[in-house]
C-alpha cells in the first residue's frame, strides 16, 4: 500500500498551520504529529504546537514524553490571557471608554470586568497574531476546538476591525477638543494602543488569506458522509471549494 506524504510537511515556507474539523475526529493528534516531524525534520529552527481548545489534550497527546528543544508546546488560557491583557492595556481602555462615554467610574469599571462571548476565540486569536508578530516561530501549528469555536476564531479580523472602529470613534470628541483648545495634534499612548492593534489586525488578516505561508487542515474521519454533504460545505466556507489542505 503506497502512502503520500502531505503538502504541508514538505513546505518550509509555512508559517501558519490550522488543524480543525468537529470534535473526536482526531484533530490533537493529527496537529501534534504534525508538529513533532517539522521540530525533529528542521532541528536548527523553532516551532510552536499550541491548542486554542477550552478543553485542551495536546499534553495528554504527548503522554509524559518530552517534546524536542525546539518545540514549544501551549494551552492557551483564556483567563490568563485576559488577565494579562488587563493588566497591560486596563488603563488604557478605561482611559477610552471615560473620554468618550458619560459613564461614571464605577460603571466603566464593571463594563471592562465583564466576560464577554467569544472570549477565548478573542485572546487565542490575539496571542497567536503576536507569535506571529514576533517572527520567533518558523511554524505555528494550531490545534483549533471543535467547529463553531473555530468558525469564531477565522471571524476575528472582522470583529476586531468594527471593535478597533468603535474604540476610535470614542477617543474622536476628545482628540477634537484637544486640537481645538491647546492646538495638539500629537498621538498619545492611546493612539499608538490602537494603531498597533490595528497592524497586528491587518498582519494576521493578510496571513490567513495568503495561501503560500499559510494553511487550514481539515481533519474528518474516514468515511463516505465526510466527503458531502455538510462537511464538504463547511470546508468550502473556510477556504473555497478549489483549495486543498
Amino acid at each position: 500500500m503506497s502512502t503520500q506524504t502531505p503538502s504541508f510537511l514538505a513546505d518550509p515556507g509555512l508559517r501558519l498551520l490550522l488543524f480543525g474539523g468537529k470534535g473526536g475526529v482526531g484533530k490533537t493528534t493529527c496537529a501534534t504529529a504534525t508538529a513533532l516531524q517539522l521540530a525533529r525534520d528542521s532541528p536548527g529552527a523553532a516551532f510552536l504546537l499550541v491548542s486554542t481548545d477550552p478543553a485542551h489534550s495536546v499534553m495528554d497527546s504527548l503522554a509524559g514524553s518530552m517534546p524536542p528543544p525546539n518545540l514549544q508546546v501551549t494551552e492557551l488560557d483564556a483567563q490568563a490571557g485576559l488577565a494579562a491583557f488587563k493588566a497591560q492595556h486596563g488603563a488604557k481602555l478605561y482611559a477610552i471608554a471615560s473620554r468618550g462615554t458619560f459613564l461614571d467610574p464605577y460603571d466603566i469599571s464593571r463594563f471592562l470586568d465583564l466576560s464577554l462571548p467569544g472570549l477565548d476565540e478573542l485572546m487565542a486569536w490575539l496571542e497567536i497574531a503576536g507569535w506571529v508578530g514576533a517572527q520567533r516561530y518558523q511554524t505555528i501549528v494550531v490545534d483549533t476546538a471543535p467547529t463553531g469555536h473555530t468558525l469564531r476564531l477565522l471571524a476575528m479580523p472582522a470583529l476586531l476591525h468594527n471593535w478597533l472602529g468603535a474604540l476610535d470613534a470614542l477617543l474622536a470628541k476628545h482628540r477634537y477638543m484637544r486640537q481645538l483648545f491647546s492646538g495638539a495634534a500629537d498621538h498619545d499612548e492611546i493612539d499608538a494602543l490602537l494603531e498597533g492593534l490595528g497592524g497586528s489586525v491587518k498582519q494576521m488578516e493578510a496571513l490567513l488569506r495568503d495561501s503560500k505561508h499559510s494553511r487550514f487542515v481539515p481533519v474528518m474521519l474516514a468515511e463516505e458522509m465526510s466527503l458531502s454533504g455538510p462537511v464538504r460545505k463547511f470546508t468550502n466556507v473556510l477556504f473555497g471549494s478549489g483549495r486543498q489542505g
